[in-house]
């Protein structure tokens, strides 16, 4: 299947799915720029709130994965139609990858205008708005569509997957937000003595930050000042510290930890895809019945004992590819005779050749010699007149000589 009929089939098949995400993204890009016209400047920042917060900070990754992933296996699985979709002359595999590609390349393109959307007000510049960007959603429309795919394909229920797709997505979302972004790169750290209090940069991302001992490490709070109503003060008291430390991420690294978050989602996108297209191709997921053939592969014929082991004497499709019952009689397929025409010898061509020998007109001659002793009596009545007659006629040709003679 080439690359035409890969969009053709695409765009005929989620053409409605594909027009209502690509209106929403459209429309909050649009609201926003609209927005920053009307007031006529330009805020250095701006808080993400409103229907255009609503499509990046819950997830315009999670829009593609419930609209565009979760149904393009679950429904082909739900309605049985991969019979045909799968039976043609292409594999589940080959049809997978070319819909995903379509789906992938679109929902990253849709995903970068949603992003650069914020761009116009500058509040991208900013770690309340790291998702604001291009590239973090183009990463994340191509991660959802990836999880939603593998849901539909495990959960073959358009419904079930919808569902299950935006509880995954929302999950890598937040082990995302809360537990591994803020440690791309090792963070920097602001220590302060007790009367100081630690100040980092501005605009920087700030994280957690605790005590540090003698050697200026950090040093973990005593048991008796958790429960302190002054946690700081119990520790001076107690000497178990010199001061306070706060960790952050400066602001120079926003776009470079974009950039990561954009790969990781990009490879994260990859393993799942790579786990589902493994169950395809097994038919882990979908389980294929063994009957299922490819549509135009002739069937052997099945004689009339064997009649109940069809699936045992029938081939077993290749590897990741998928077979579509034929519904057409076993006679049509191929010249062999039906099961039905074996019972009956007489219809086969070879006992009927059997009996011609038996009129050969070998065994006629044999008979014909027994006239022949009608032949035989007629001699034996004339052995003595015989001898006589040779006498007479030797001696009627001398007595006609001697009168010749006279």
């Amino acid at each position: 299947m080439n690359l035409e009929t890969t969009i053709w089939l695409t765009w005929r098949q989620h053409r409605w799915s594909v027009l209502g995400v690509a209106a929403i993204a459209l429309a909050a890009a649009f609201a926003l720029i609209t927005a920053e016209v009307d007031q006529g400047f330009v805020r250095d920042s701006m808080p993400i709130t409103g229907f255009y917060g609503l499509i990046v900070q819950l997830g315009f990754g999670a829009l593609i994965g419930m609209f565009w992933g979760a149904p393009l296996l679950a429904r082909e699985l739900e309605d049985r139609t991969y019979f045909v979709a799968w039976g043609q002359d292409v594999t589940p595999v080959e049809w997978l990858r070319g819909k995903v590609l379509v789906l992938g390349v679109l929902a990253a393109l849709l995903g970068a205008v949603v992003g650069a959307g914020d761009g116009y007000v500058g509040s991208s510049s900013s770690w309340s708005s790291f998702e604001a960007d291009p590239l973090v959603q183009a990463g994340y429309a191509v991660l959802g569509l990836a999880v939603g795919v593998l849901v539909g394909l495990l959960t073959r229920h358009v419904v079930t997957a919808i569902a299950g797709t935006l509880v995954f997505f929302t999950l890598v979302r937040v082990l995302l937000a809360m537990s591994v972004r803020d440690y791309y790169f090792p963070p920097e750290r602001v220590i302060a003595r007790w009367e100081n209090t630690p100040v980092v940069p501005e605009r920087s991302l700030e994280l957690p930050g605790g005590f540090v001992g003698q050697d200026l490490e950090p040093v973990p709070s005593r048991g008796d000042c958790v429960s302190a109503i002054n946690e700081s003060s119990c520790m001076r008291r107690a000497n178990a510290a010199i001061g306070t430390y706060v960790d952050y991420q400066p602001i120079e690294r926003l776009t470079a930890f974009r950039i990561i978050e954009f790969v990781l989602c990009l490879l994260l996108a990859a393993v799942v895809l790579w786990v589902a297209f493994r169950l395809l191709r097994n038919g882990g997921a979908w389980k294929p019945s063994r009957s299922h053939r490819r549509i135009g592969v002739p069937v052997a014929p099945v004689s009339g004992v064997a009649a109940g082991a069809v699936t045992d004497s029938a081939a077993e499709p290749a590897a990741g590819a998928v077979a579509v019952l034929v519904a057409e009689p076993e006679a049509e397929l191929g010249p062999e005779p039906e099961p039905d025409a074996e019972p009956e010898p007489g219809l086969d061509p070879e006992p009927d050749a059997e009996p011609e020998p038996e009129p050969e007109p070998d065994p006629d001659p044999e008979p014909e010699p027994e006239p022949e002793p009608e032949f035989e009596p007629e001699p034996h009545p004339q052995p003595e007149p015989e001898p006589e007659a040779p006498d007479t006629a030797h001696k009627a040709p001398d007595t006609a000589a001697d009168k010749a003679d006279g």
